[in-house]
């Protein structure tokens, strides 16, 4: 019996691969509906995150020890896109494994240090918002501790996801009809560590946000009941903003990330089965794992663009001017009637009206311009005034 069970032992060579369980790759309908599905979560991602990065590190207004740390974690959700969805959809796509002993050992390896690193990034924000509104006096992360806790948190990824490198192994079985290559894990030790690592990617990081998110929320609850007899709505509205934001970061982490712990729970019994290549947990697999991916692509919009400060900064990026002035000069043109014989006459020629319209489209740019400049001296005023301190913390690195 201990000879059959050894792989190594075993000439799998006189036997025949089971014909019904060999089907190579998936069909080229599936591999092309899944890598549609992937191409605009990837571009939308790698966009997002590199112009995150690169706000931040040309705009010396935007570099404080939050954004920083926001940095960091667009560092990983970064890298997690542009690595992690080519390996897992190749191993989706063949059913022996394709990329080899060096992919064995670092393909998990490196999906989990980027999702730890950047789940460990998330809850240092959500504590040092709990710091800057709810334990003001408190001392907040400075320039030198973000450094710090940069290190640390790629230092704490590395470590935690050490495991996934030193217990896989390549295998490669050769049966009389067929040639088997897969990754295998250590059933001794691994199946216990995938519970230690749903626990740090899912629900560490949920209880820190619901518990600083909860204790930020009571302290704004407060402050409105201060605020009300002022009759002050500006400042008042913020406990809605806030509130919102608070519950759209909760409820997307959590629905993102709750599906790939349902499937961990399920490990055991998905690898223990013979599943089929149509399998509805081999679907199960492949959302879970895109959802994964989807909160590394919306991590840009739930804690950069939501902070106005970073929206004003990603509007006067010059790209992106030509891209709005460019959007009003087509509205412009599709609202105008044009005919072609009277634009055939006037060829070379511009018309008044034309200029008119040109002139009204620069006024609009430098009326946003002005609206923006408008909105930055009202926050400023806001800031100096007493009774917006709290505000004034808030709007500061944005309400995350």
């Amino acid at each position: 019996m201990a000879l059959l069970s050894s792989n190594d032992e075993f000439d799998f060579g006189k036997w025949d691969f089971p014909a019904e369980r060999i089907w190579l790759h998936k069909s080229s309908g599936e591999i092309i509906w899944k890598i549609c599905t992937f191409l605009p979560l990837i571009a939308f991602g790698l966009y997002g995150n590199f112009t995150m990065l690169y706000l931040i590190a040309t705009n010396r207004s935007l570099r404080s020890p939050t954004n920083l740390i926001i940095a960091n974690m667009a560092v990983a959700d970064l890298l997690t896109l542009a690595i992690c969805p080519a390996m897992f959809m190749v191993n989706d796509f063949y059913q022996n494994y394709q990329l080899g002993c060096v992919g064995c050992k670092l393909e998990g390896f490196l999906v989990v240090l980027f999702l730890i690193t950047a789940v460990l990034n998330l809850s240092v924000v959500s504590y040092d918002r709990l710091t800057a509104i709810v334990l003001p006096m408190e001392t907040r992360l400075t320039t030198r501790g973000v450094q710090i806790v940069v290190v640390c948190t790629w230092l704490s990824g590395i470590l935690l996801a050490s495991p996934l490198a030193f217990y896989r192994s390549y295998k490669v079985r050769v049966w009389k009809n067929f040639t088997e290559r897969y990754c295998k894990e250590n059933t001794s030790i691994l199946p216990k560590y995938w519970y230690v690592l749903i626990t740090i990617l899912v629900w560490l990081p949920l209880g820190i946000m619901l518990i600083c998110y909860i204790a930020i929320f009571y302290k704004l609850d407060r402050y409105e009941k201060r605020v009300l007899s002022r009759e002050n709505p500006l400042t008042v509205s913020y406990k809605r903003s806030v509130a919102k934001t608070l519950f759209i970061v909760v409820v997307v982490f959590a629905a993102l990330r709750l599906p790939f712990t349902i499937l961990v729970v399920l490990r055991e019994k998905y690898f223990g089965e013979d599943v089929s290549v149509s399998s509805g947990m081999q679907l199960f697999w492949y959302i879970s794992q895109y959802l994964m991916f989807l909160n590394a692509a919306v991590n840009p919009l739930i804690y950069g663009f939501n902070n106005e400060n970073f929206r004003r900064a990603y509007y006067q990026i010059s790209w992106v001017r030509r891209w709005r002035e460019a959007a009003k000069m087509k509205k412009v043109s599709k609202t105008s009637n044009h005919c072609c014989y009277c634009a055939f006459m006037r060829k070379g020629k511009r018309s008044p009206e034309a200029a008119q319209q040109a002139g009204t489209v620069k006024g609009d740019v430098s009326k946003d311009i002005s609206s923006e400049k408008e909105s930055a001296k009202s926050t400023k005023i806001m800031e100096n005034d007493p009774t917006g301190l709290l505000v004034s913390e808030i709007e500061a690195d944005g309400f995350i």
